[in-house]
């Protein structure tokens, strides 16, 4: 019968998947591997989860036996990709990575901790990154010496969330165009004549 607590369980136990400090994290896979299971660790923003990400985190899991997931936080994204990101609060971002089945553990990425400190903490038997990574071959040797091993796993689908969200304001502008030509001349029209 299957333990219906623990972040082993197929239960989402959401507070016990999320784990607050670097520091609980470095106990709970130093624990985790003195009971012989191998550490995967990846990381990204998951804004608006898809299907790619989920058959990401599959992927991820298949290399060991607990996935370690780093969430960056709502400043950190919105430094990185602007103001109008993340669509999806970093709260809700974590609770909809407990409830995929391949995450045990989440940490959230605040915006300036140290470079690597999630890599350092858990030091991962694997450290999984997605083939369009931003590393060069400093860093990749820098994370080497930090993890057992570097697995590269390509995106899951062609369409990335940043891309969702270009394509639903290019159909918006699509919809919308027709309808601003048809009433912002008389909208400016009567601008005017009250000026």
């Amino acid at each position: 019968m299957a333990a219906s607590s623990g972040i082993l369980s197929p239960e989402v136990n959401f507070d016990e998947r999320l784990i607050p400090t670097l520091e609980e994290m470095t106990r709970t896979v130093t624990h985790l591997k003195g009971l012989g299971y191998k550490v995967v660790l990846t990381s990204g923003s998951f804004d608006l989860i898809h299907l790619g990400h989920v058959k990401y985190l599959m992927r991820a899991k298949e290399l060991g036996d607990v996935l370690a997931v780093g969430v960056d936080s709502d400043a950190k994204i919105r430094r990185r990709k602007g103001e109008d990101r993340p669509m999806v609060p970093e709260r809700e971002r974590l609770e909809l990575l407990a409830h995929q089945r391949p995450v045990d553990l989440i940490y959230l990425k605040q915006d300036g901790e140290a470079r690597w400190a999630l890599v350092k903490a858990v030091q991962p038997d694997v450290l999984v990154l997605t083939a369009d990574h931003s590393y060069g071959e400093e860093d990749l040797k820098g994370l080497g010496e930090l993890c057992g091993r570097i697995e590269v796993i390509e995106r899951q689908t062609s369409v990335t969330t940043s891309e969702r969200i270009r394509q639903m304001y290019m159909h918006l502008g699509e919809r919308l165009g027709p309808k601003l030509a048809e009433v912002l001349p008389g909208l400016i029209d009567s601008i005017l004549k009250r000026g």
